[in-house]
């Protein structure tokens, strides 16, 4: 990296002067209006209609843990920086280059004067259009259909572009491009992106590590207990084998070892768990309740409630009320 680039990329902006004049931390309603579950907003950060921008790491304080709602790029032009993803450390050195899908929750470890690290936000939509003309046995293909899923897996992928001349180039013309007179334009960074991307996923040696979020035992349990909670008024063992592409026997065998119970007991949960919740929300009859939470058979039905409840689902409802309305009249003495 050229010196006179790294001088202006060193340069104190105005966020960084608070931190240092007594802030001490990174101002979220920079960032998101939403500061309780901190998703930084690609609506705070671009124009209105940018798909594409760059921006310098703030320096001088943690950047707590968030997420995006759009594809970030690190680059590491000097110095380090250590994100922090699921309790792991990834610390990236000059030359590093850390993709994160819109998934991905991290945090940031104060960095020092000399650690500067330059940000590419890809709206979704950018990014898939500059990496669709990849070929499907790259590994970024894996990373690009995660990401356009609305429930995908959080995912990164670790870069070193240290020693590829071409891809040292391309990261040093996108950091002119931030620090520059010269704004680039829209057409240039996107071109620019675009053999960044083509390079990594026609360079394997240049990826360090990937990784998503969950292991296969958890993505599959996730994916069980989301078929239950979804799906539980027709859910049945076949049919989710079917979804998944494995055989029952197997299948049920793993929903034991993953979950510590038989599918049907966790089914028969669920279904009493929305049970309850119509029993206490709403005025419908029990016979009504019983169909809608996948019961057809309303004996078992009464006989499982009384056993778990000690009481029919009448007098549950009934006792129910009777304490919510000791419970305000309580509030209003």
């Amino acid at each position: 990296m050229r010196e006179d680039i790294l001088s202006r990329l060193t340069l104190i902006n105005e966020e960084e002067r608070r931190i240092l004049d007594g802030e001490h931390r990174v101002n979220k309603r920079l960032y998101s209006a939403f500061t309780k579950e901190f998703i930084v907003n690609s609506h705070r950060l671009m124009q209105e209609g940018e798909q594409i921008a760059l921006r310098r790491h703030t320096r001088f304080a943690d950047f707590p843990a968030h997420g995006h709602n759009y594809v970030e790029m690190t680059y590491v032009a000097s110095g380090s920086v250590t994100h922090v993803i699921k309790h792991r450390e990834i610390t990236m050195r000059a030359g590093d280059v850390l993709l994160l899908n819109r998934h991905t929750q991290h945090s940031v470890r104060k960095t020092g004067e000399n650690d500067l690290a330059v940000n590419v936000m890809l709206a979704t939509e950018c990014f898939h259009s500059l990496a669709s003309a990849l070929p499907p046995s790259s590994p970024l293909s894996s990373f690009m259909a995660e990401n356009i899923r609305s429930n995908g897996e959080p995912e990164y992928m670790l870069f070193s572009v240290e020693g590829v001349p071409p891809l040292e180039n391309l990261f040093e013309n996108l950091t002119y491009a931030l620090v520059g007179n010269d704004i680039a334009s829209v057409d240039t960074l996107k071109a620019t992106v675009a053999l960044i991307l083509r390079y990594f996923g026609e360079l394997p040696e240049c990826m360090i590590s990937a990784a998503r979020h969950r292991s296969d035992a958890e993505l599959l349990q996730a994916r069980i207990e989301h078929y239950l909670q979804t799906e539980f008024r027709t859910a049945t063992l076949g049919e989710l084998a079917d979804k998944l592409g494995l055989s029952v026997p197997y299948l049920s065998k793993r929903v034991r070892e993953l979950c510590g119970f038989t599918f049907s007991q966790l089914l028969q949960e669920e279904r009493f768990n929305e049970a309850i919740r119509l029993l206490e929300e709403t005025d419908l009859p029990v016979g009504d309740i019983i169909i809608a939470v996948g019961y057809e058979n309303t004996s078992f039905f009464h006989n499982q409630f009384k056993e778990r409840y000690h009481c029919s689902p009448f007098r549950w409802r009934r006792n129910r009320r009777m304490m919510q309305e000791n419970e305000e009249l309580g509030l209003e003495e």
